[in-house]
């Protein structure tokens, strides 16, 4: 079930402005000015809010920035706006097999997610706050504000250190191939919220 907020208290609302192109082919905006709303005239596919959805759990919410089904979607006749028309009212999993998901991810003061691990690779950059990364083999390291990672379908868990300061986090997965390790072989997803 999505909803229209964050329920992580203490972060910033955000907007999102996403293109396309007119019958001439010129650029212009998919969704509306935030300090404009009635300024969206000429958008082609359906009209897509500029204000996230959001799936909200105990201590964390996964605020939907774009997503597509394949790594090299399709722009033309804007059939990319229509998957991601019907993702707004239900979000897509984790990771889109095939596909590529935009997120920001908030986490309460104290909150954190269990170990897991994605077939996929994650870029991410901490917007608000710091983060604790810990990984399978016990590694720990803070990763403060303004700093980015890249999870390489390594099993890892995050964990907000703060008793008083939300995180935030900028993510975007990319489904990926498995992780082979020699003699070992592919290594398994596990992820359950």
């Amino acid at each position: 079930m999505t909803q229209s907020a964050s329920e992580v208290k203490g972060l910033p609302v955000f907007n999102r402005h996403i293109t396309t192109h007119n019958a001439e082919g010129k650029a212009i905006f998919q969704t509306p000015d935030p300090a404009n709303p009635d300024s969206l005239t000429s958008a082609p596919a359906p009209p897509i809010s500029t204000v996230p959805t959001w799936t909200n759990y105990p201590g964390s919410a996964f605020g939907l920035g774009y997503a597509t089904q394949t790594t090299s979607p399709d722009l033309s006749r804007n059939a990319d706006l229509d998957t991601f028309y019907k993702y707004l009212h239900e979000h897509p999993p984790v990771v889109i097999p095939g596909g590529v998901v935009f997120r920001v991810v908030d986490m309460a003061p104290g909150g954190g997610s269990p170990m897991h691990r994605t077939i996929s690779i994650d870029y991410g950059v901490v917007l608000e706050g710091e983060i604790e990364l810990e990984l399978d083999s016990g590694e720990k390291r803070r990763i403060p504000r303004g700093d980015m990672f890249v999870q390489r379908g390594t099993a890892h868990r995050w964990r907000n250190p703060s008793d008083t300061q939300p995180v935030r986090l900028l993510v975007v997965q990319a489904d990926s191939k498995e992780v082979v390790i020699e003699g070992k072989g592919a290594l398994p997803e596990s992820f359950s919220l």
